[in-house]
């Protein structure tokens, strides 16, 4: 890999790409009836956001890092409500790939590329149940709620 593909990867297409997955979890909150929903994308200090009705957007320095959404409803979450947040963002990275494939037929070349297979790999890892520290993937999530509830 070249090292402008590398700084792309890093400073493009991870954070757009993690930014349209919290997205996705924070649409299907606000679609389930969240009354709270927060996205913070990145770490450090915070850059700016928006916030609207209930909906807060967090952008921080190290905006490539990684993002987190956190949401609230007035009723507890019935369980399907939290596969269905859990799966929107790996579906919404689906989404983005699908998009990008249609493109890479229009305009070939690695940083398309590269776009596209990240967000496909963003979709499937998110998918398989794992935690690392405090670090849970969307997977691990609908897993521990189904053993929670059985």
């Amino acid at each position: 890999m070249s090292i402008p593909l590398l700084f792309y990867l890093i400073l493009i297409v991870a954070p757009i790409s993690i930014a349209m997955h919290e997205l996705g979890h924070a649409l299907m909150a606000i679609v389930l009836k969240a009354h709270k929903v927060e996205v913070s994308i990145g770490a450090g200090k915070k850059l700016g956001g928006i916030s609207r009705k209930g909906f807060q957007l967090s952008i921080y320095s190290l905006y490539f890092l990684g993002g987190v959404v956190e949401h609230e409803k007035k009723h507890p979450y019935k369980l399907r409500e939290i596969i269905w947040i859990s799966l929107s963002g790996p579906i919404m990275n689906a989404i983005i790939a699908f998009i990008v494939y249609l493109f890479y037929d229009w305009i070939p070349n690695n940083y398309t590329s590269l776009f596209l297979l990240f967000n496909i790999w963003l979709a499937v890892v998110n998918l398989i149940p794992f935690k690392i520290k405090e670090k849970q993937t969307d997977g691990y999530t609908i897993f521990k709620e189904i053993i929670r509830r059985i």
